[in-house]
């Protein structure tokens, strides 16, 4: 079978039995044959660009068969591991998160001799070989705003990976800045999201800036794994579909898609007013499945939905940012196919804000809207008749009289169009005349979207990126990312989180229980801000509780208003207030309902979280057994005591592996009453601090992560490393050397004359250890054995994060009064960190020569071979 039909086998697998358009199939070719994705992506609304997850996972693992069935020349040309797809919106983000996670279950669980096939290569890619990570040879992930961040990504860097981010949490991360991530991780993120992946950054149209550094940081590395950058969107310059591609009927069909644009003139525009022309002409529109209504602000979708559903037997469906994605998911259950291109007849009436006009594969009937942006509503009629199915589909657009004539200057202070401006409408306008009626995606692809005018920001240069890579200590004034990767005119307003949970009432418990399990991404609805957040406060009972990220560490306080509130915190509220309209989250009106703790519904890491109030004598001979609740003694009885509750799938959890599940007893010290948190950890790629079953001795513990990053390499197939492979097998070897301490061994619970471990010893809980960390120590013993390779100490030393640029301590606070340390490491550790030491100047001269992410990448490496190791256990 030649490589063509493999891929037509396997894209009609993962497509319901579709084959690929001649630009598809073009696109997978030119990948093949270079390795290199195209810089630009140009396709109308409906043309099959996600279709990039299929093509990027279908390299991969044929790259990967034919290496390892021996192929000395194999026709595939080394593509990078991981796709990373930027998207503007979460809705966006979640849409591809599920497109790419249905993949990762095909591999699974199809029948396809090609796929089972492609499935086995990628499977021999993993190098983590702890099962609870991952059921799928394809790894996805998201990335975007929640206080439990998705780690897994973090793990494997030889996996193939899909990964779905938002533009800033992605964008921090490329410049080691990674918004609401620990300082200590920059480099690994970094490392492993700027090198050896692609990133297609969809809607590029309104990320220029994003863009430009993304492949400015591509120049600066230099090497062949360095990041690929594609722009992707219906209206970038460019074009992708050729004639061959207009003349195949099926796309024909949807690039075609008649969509007439009609008028919907207001005179006077008022909020009643406007509300009065989208209600009365989304009704004239019904009759024939569901009209999609668009308008620009939560307020206006809730009255709009509220009219609308005012009728009898009428149904109507509100989606809003305002919703938690548990809330979404359950729009989607009740209403299956209403926001997918299945459709459901059944609902008349789709409200939507923005969180709808990006990405979505809907197939609308009919649709209004408000006047937006020429972006905006780009975007809103790519929703509508997107499978070219319908002879006609009316695209009926709200706007003021006259809005030819609007004048920027004269308008009155009462004509709104927020969050747009008036020179936006004015622009949007005269783009809509242009379109003489036709919003199809070929016409609009071929028009010429208007563009804001932004002010000059800085670019990216060396020495800013060299400053971003100084990450493991604080500076005196901080490089703020947004300047690079964010548009000026993007800046919205500050926004917080809303959550709703149980068992609030229980003073220091309650609080100890949101820092031991805080919110995930589905439990949380964003929310601005501004006039309304004091209102929605108001109307909840106390206590209400914040939550704080600094620097990757979570912090708890109970507030009583705004004021103490700034952007990104997250707000968590008694679950049963009456704050819920359809499921968006504001201030009580008519209509509005309890909302509901959903912490214990499967999330982003497809696993609950049990928060289980027990009374201080129910818990005590549990207690009594193990303070830690790390021991199966321990776990069994707090067992008992949950089954009898009807807690049986947390009891399974207790009763199985000890390092499957993380356990915390947060006692009341006011009442009686005190939280008992369980947490799954089969997946998060976090190395947890859960009780060890064994012994795990340094020299084993070394020696299993010499072995794993070879199992590493050999993974990766790597095309510019930048490394010789002994090199990392030395760091390996020596990355924990400095832990024969004494003083880390008796943290350890090692007794003297003892084997020296590597980790707490079973039944042992270490203390936090003051801060004294053994980089430096292992950075010494290296150096003192004749291995002054520059990249290996320089590996040891900042594997972990520590040492960018330099370490705070010198060589007497690393021996910490260790009288009897070998005196060639004392005189190492001399050489290295005291006065006039090397270690700053070596390092600089490797970010020099190897540039900042490839090093980065390299210190990743050893990193993820420690966390592998680490999590299973050794």
């Amino acid at each position: 079978m030649t490589l063509s039909d493999r891929f037509v086998r396997f894209f009609q697998a993962a497509n319901g039995g579709r084959s690929p358009y001649p630009w598809q199939h073009r696109l997978m070719e030119r990948v093949a044959v270079s390795g290199r994705w195209p810089e630009v992506i140009a396709a109308p609304t409906g043309a099959g660009k996600s279709s990039v997850i299929d093509i990027h996972v279908f390299l991969v693992a044929e790259r990967g068969r034919q290496v390892a069935s021996g192929q000395i020349d194999p026709s595939i040309a080394r593509p990078p591991r991981r796709l990373v797809l930027v998207a503007p919106r979460r809705v966006l983000v979640d849409d591809q998160f599920e497109r790419a996670s249905a993949l990762s279950r095909l591999l699974t669980e199809s029948g396809d001799q090609t796929v089972r096939e492609l499935a086995g290569a990628l499977a021999n890619l993993i190098s983590a070989i702890d099962e609870r990570v991952n059921e799928s040879p394809l790894w996805v992930a998201r990335l975007r705003g929640g206080v439990a961040l998705d780690l897994s990504w973090r793990l494997d860097p030889s996996a193939c990976q899909v990964i779905c981010a938002t533009p800033q949490m992605w964008g921090s991360r490329l410049l080691l800045r990674g918004y609401r991530s620990s300082r200590l991780a920059r480099n690994l993120e970094s490392g492993l999201l700027a090198h050896d992946t692609t990133v297609i950054i969809d809607e590029a149209h309104l990320h220029r800036r994003l863009v430009r550094t993304a492949r400015t940081v591509g120049e600066m590395d230099g090497s062949a794994m360095g990041v690929q950058v594609v722009a992707m969107s219906a209206t970038v310059e460019g074009r992708t579909l050729e004639d061959e591609d207009f003349a195949d009927p099926s796309l024909k069909q949807r690039v075609e898609a008649p969509k007439q644009i009609d008028h919907v003139e207001v005179d006077g525009w008022t909020d009643a007013l406007v509300r009065a022309a989208i209600v009365g002409r989304a009704r004239e529109l019904s009759g024939d499945g569901t009209v999609g209504v668009f308008v620009n602000t939560v307020k206006r979708a809730l009255d709009v939905a509220g009219e609308l559903g005012s009728g009898p037997d009428t149904n109507v469906v509100l989606v809003c940012g305002r919703m938690r994605p548990a809330d979404l998911a359950r729009v989607r259950s009740e209403s299956p196919g209403l926001l997918d291109a299945r459709g459901n007849p059944e609902v008349d009436f789709l409200v939507s804000t923005q969180s709808l006009e990006v990405g979505v594969d809907m197939d609308l009937p009919a649709m209004v809207t408000e006047i937006a942006s020429a972006s905006a509503l780009a975007q809103r009629a790519g929703r509508l008749n997107r499978s070219g199915s319908r002879a006609s589909a009316p695209f009926s657009v709200v706007h003021p009289a006259g809005a030819s004539d609007l004048d920027p200057e004269a308008a009155p202070r009462s004509l709104s169009f927020a969050p747009y401006s008036i020179d936006d409408i004015l622009a949007a306008w005269r783009w809509l005349d242009a379109l003489a009626g036709d919003a199809s995606p070929r016409r609009i692809s071929d028009s010429v979207l208007p563009v804001s005018a932004v002010a000059p920001t800085p670019e990216l240069t060396r020495v800013d990126l060299t400053t971003l890579a100084m990450t493991s200590l604080p500076l005196a004034a901080e490089p703020d990312v947004a300047l690079y990767i964010e548009e000026p005119v993007d800046a919205g307003p500050a926004t917080v989180s809303i959550c709703a949970r149980d068992n609030l009432a229980h003073g220091y418990a309650s609080r100890d229980a949101l820092g031991a399990a805080p919110p995930r991404a589905h439990e949380l609805a964003s929310f601005p801000i501004g006039r309304e957040l004091p209102k929605l406060l108001a109307a909840v009972e106390s206590p209400r509780y914040r939550i704080r990220t600094r620097g990757g560490e979570s912090e708890v306080d109970e507030i009583d208003d705004q004021s103490e509130l700034t952007d990104g915190d997250v707000i968590v509220i008694r679950s049963g207030s009456r704050v819920s309209t359809q499921g968006v989250i504001g201030e009580p009106r008519q209509g509005s309902t309890a909302i509901g703790d959903v912490a214990d519904e499967p999330g982003e890491d497809r696993e609950p979280v049990w928060i289980v109030p027990l009374e201080h004598e129910e818990i005590e001979k549990a207690l009594l057994l193990d303070g830690s609740l790390g021991t199966h003694a321990a776990r069994n009885l707090l067992a008992d005591l949950l089954r009898a509750q009807s807690f049986n799938v947390a009891t399974r959890r207790l009763r199985g592996r000890l390092r499957d599940v993380e356990v915390t007893w947060c006692p009341g010290r006011d009442d009686a009453i005190g939280l008992v948190v369980i947490r799954s950890t089969n997946r998060g790629g976090r190395v947890l601090a859960a009780a060890l079953e064994e012994v795990v001795t340094l020299g084993d513990h070394q020696s299993d992560v010499r072995d794993r990053i070879v199992k590493i390499i050999d993974a990766l197939d790597p095309v510019d490393l930048g490394a010789d492979r002994r090199q990392l097998e030395c760091a390996a070897l020596q990355h924990d050397a400095g832990k024969r301490h004494p003083r880390f061994q008796r943290r350890m619970g090692a007794t003297a004359g003892s084997v020296e471990v590597a980790k707490p010893v079973p039944g042992h809980k270490a203390d936090r250890g003051h801060g004294w960390r053994h980089e430096q120590l292992s950075v010494a013993v290296e150096a003192s054995a004749g291995g002054r390779d520059p990249l290996v100490t320089g590996i040891i030393a900042t594997h972990h994060g520590h040492g960018r640029p330099l370490f705070a301590r010198g060589p007497e606070s690393v021996l910490d009064g260790w009288s009897d340390c070998p005196s060639e490491d004392v005189a190492a550790l001399g050489r290295e960190f005291g006065a006039g030491g090397v270690y700053e100047r070596q390092r600089a001269q490797l970010e020099e020569e190897l540039g900042v992410h490839r090093l980065a990448f390299l210190e990743a490496l050893l990193r993820c071979a420690d966390m592998q190791v680490s999590r299973e256990g050794r």
